[in-house]
């Protein structure tokens, strides 16, 4: 029996940017961010309503409520919350591909406000999921998962069998790791604290280095020297990547896939004349260099494999109502694995 689509719906909105001292405290973000009782929107041509499930928490989700998200830095407030996630279709605008998209559970990105109890969504970048695959996995199917092997065959590319990664016992960085190495690459995990490291051998990293360590460049360099890697991934930004480029063998790539420190980057002009390269990997851009059949042929890739090599490792969920509680423990929790929020247990 189809369910009658409600008139209103509760949805997570933002009203200001929250300051990076306030994440630490649900109470203060209270602040800037509301759950409220808003209309359910309507889709447009080719557009879908999807009654959501759940949806997962990354770190462009931290970006983007601290106002310095690129994508949606001039985005007006008050504004939607939430980027990934999973669920039914249940309505469809004008257009063939939507309709033929209702009753199915599927997994997407939107930028329209996914932690919400329906959101639009564009029915060209849903995943349509197999019924092997649930939706506690699958709204963890997009953005890792997809950033994880465009990286990976930009590390192929590079003609380099070993790259560097830093955070690399985040989720972005050990899912890179795992493709990378199908492709037969051979990861150099950096990490902060010990207890990472482990984490790091067991994704199958060839070497583990700890970045606190006061010799740390100089270890760096020496393996650099040693295994010929002349690429590498850097999401710390701030003073790392002069560290970084500086142990790099020259004509090397440095590729930034994040800027946990949002302000300025440090870089060399000295390298950057003289053979060293700087790149920037984002998956929105990287997919929308892909025809339709390459990306096509990647979602379904990511999602027959998603209970395998895509796997994610699922650490805590919350409720809708809880979800400012959500982007504290996730701002203090990051490599622990997947923080998800959940609009509809029934599903």
């Amino acid at each position: 029996m189809v369910q009658a689509i409600p008139k209103t719906m509760l949805a997570l909105r933002q009203h200001a940017p929250v300051p990076e001292d306030a994440l630490s405290d649900p109470e203060k973000i209270k602040q800037y961010v509301s759950l409220e009782t808003v209309p359910v929107p309507e889709p447009g041509p080719g557009q879908v309503l999807v009654k959501v499930s759940r949806g997962s928490l990354n770190p462009n989700d931290l970006y983007h409520i601290k106002g310095v998200y690129s994508s949606t830095f001039d985005y007006p407030y008050p504004r939607g919350m939430g980027f990934e996630g999973a669920g039914v279709v249940v309505a469809s605008g004008k257009g063939w591909l939507g309709k033929l998209r209702q009753g199915k559970g599927v997994s997407f990105y939107s930028k329209n406000g996914l932690f919400a109890e329906y959101v639009l969504a564009d029915a060209m970048q849903l995943i349509v999921l197999p019924e092997a695959v649930g939706f506690k996995e699958a709204a963890s199917s997009v953005a890792n998962p997809i950033t994880g092997t465009g990286m990976a065959r930009w590390a192929k590319q590079s003609g380099s069998e070993y790259f560097f990664i830093t955070a690399a016992a985040g989720v972005v960085a050990t899912m890179t790791m795992r493709v990378a190495r199908s492709y037969g690459l051979k990861p150099i995990a950096i990490v902060r604290r010990e207890e990472q490291a482990e984490v790091c051998r067991q994704e199958g990293a060839s070497h583990v280095l700890n970045q606190t360590d006061p010799d740390f460049q100089e270890q760096l360099a020496k393996l650099c020297a040693e295994v010929n890697c002349t690429y590498g991934f850097d999401s710390i930004g701030g003073h790392m990547p002069l560290t970084l480029m500086r142990a790099m063998p020259q004509g090397s790539t440095l590729c930034m896939y994040g800027y946990f420190d949002t302000g300025p980057m440090q870089f060399e002009p000295q390298k950057l004349f003289n053979g060293w390269k700087v790149d920037y990997f984002e998956t929105e851009y990287y997919l929308a260099s892909l025809s339709l059949l390459s990306r096509y042929r990647l979602s379904r890739e990511v999602v027959n494999n998603i209970n395998g090599l895509f796997q994610p490792r699922i650490h805590k969920t919350f409720a809708l109502k809880d979800a400012l509680q959500a982007y504290t423990y996730y701002s203090q929790n990051m490599t622990a694995g997947k923080v998800q929020i959940v609009a509809d247990p029934s599903l």
